[in-house]
């Protein structure tokens, strides 16, 4: 296999570098913790196989965290993403070894409108705009939050503060740049994996930054403390949840597909999208206007309609789940 360790020095950089070569070469791509061989495919927009035959590899699970892959492109120049990927990390892989500032590696910069949340309900279709301040969240974001992260069937859950205020957290370090949810509160039902799902409750979130890449965003909420955090290679999001002690998951399951954990016993959450195919597309950084900070909660006319009702779940939640109608 030509693939090739890096040494310790280059690895910190591994999660999300494209080492520029030559004209007319191919794509060279170090191997970040958790990625799998169909999961950078789909990055470089080519086959899991062509990747494979390239480098000669007989045995994907011997590719490892800090492996360089040949990436081969067609006329040995890179497609879509990857070209630009290329500029974009030329001069901190110039720099391999060396002291790396957080803002060349990881997307960090001074946030445009501090402790003011952007976000889009991707299922809903409806923007929000909430100041979520320093400390107690105001009971105006609550209700907000409540109504914002209510289930694709129009029920609404409490959510916990403590999530709302990780999220501007989050906010802050990447420039408050748009924050599009996946899924927020899901009532329980008889098909979920995991039947003490934090999503039951108001605790969690699957979501993703517009112009981040996820991988460098759970980077990011691995450094807080007392989160779950849940990193899906195969899917769209990241997984984000409170509780009383950190815990860090990789799941390799496709959409629909059985979690498929990286190890056993990890306290793992569920992570489910409520966006159809056709909404996946992230949006890029310069599809996004942060006009500035307005009213607390301020939105769009939702576009979600109720459906048939699930489930009770097996135990009751913290307090009883409203209808998305009744919240202001």
């Amino acid at each position: 296999m030509r693939a090739v360790r890096l040494v310790a020095s280059a690895f910190a950089l591994a999660g999300a570098l494209v080492l520029p070569l030559a004209a007319g070469a191919d794509v060279q791509h170090v191997v970040g913790r958790g990625q799998t061989i169909e999961a950078i495919a789909n990055r470089y927009h080519v086959t899991s196989k062509a990747i494979i035959e390239a480098n000669q590899i007989t045995n994907v699970k011997r590719v490892h965290p800090g492996d360089v892959l040949v990436i081969p492109t067609k006329n040995g120049s890179p497609k879509g993403d990857a070209k630009k990927n290329d500029k974009k990390h030329e001069g901190a892989v110039a720099n391999v070894g060396k002291p790396q500032s957080r803002e060349t590696t990881n997307y960090a910069m001074k946030p445009k409108t501090p402790d003011v949340l952007h976000i889009r309900r991707v299922a809903m279709n409806e923007d929000y705009e909430v100041h979520v301040g320093h400390g107690r969240v105001s009971p105006a974001t609550l209700k907000t939050f409540e109504k914002m992260m209510r289930s694709q069937d129009n029920l609404a859950h409490p959510i916990d503060p403590r999530l709302i205020t990780l999220l501007g957290i989050v906010s802050n370090h990447f420039g408050s740049r748009k924050i599009e949810i996946i899924s927020g509160f899901r009532p329980f039902t008889p098909t979920q994996y995991n039947p003490h799902s934090n999503h039951m409750h108001g605790k969690a979130v699957d979501f993703r930054i517009v112009g981040v890449p996820n991988e460098t965003v759970r980077d990011f909420c691995r450094t807080l403390k007392n989160v779950g955090c849940g990193y899906y290679p195969n899917s769209i999001f990241v997984h984000m949840d409170v509780r009383d002690k950190s815990t860090f998951w990789i799941d390799y399951s496709k959409p629909g597909e059985p979690p498929r954990y990286n190890a056993p016993n990890l306290e793992a959450d569920e992570g489910t999208s409520d966006v159809h195919e056709e909404d996946t597309t992230p949006m890029k950084d310069e599809d996004v206007q942060n006009t500035g900070a307005e009213a607390a909660g301020a939105m769009v006319a939702p576009s979600a309609s109720a459906s048939s009702q699930p489930a009770a779940p097996p135990s009751a939640a913290s307090s009883p789940a409203t209808t998305g109608s009744s919240v202001p």
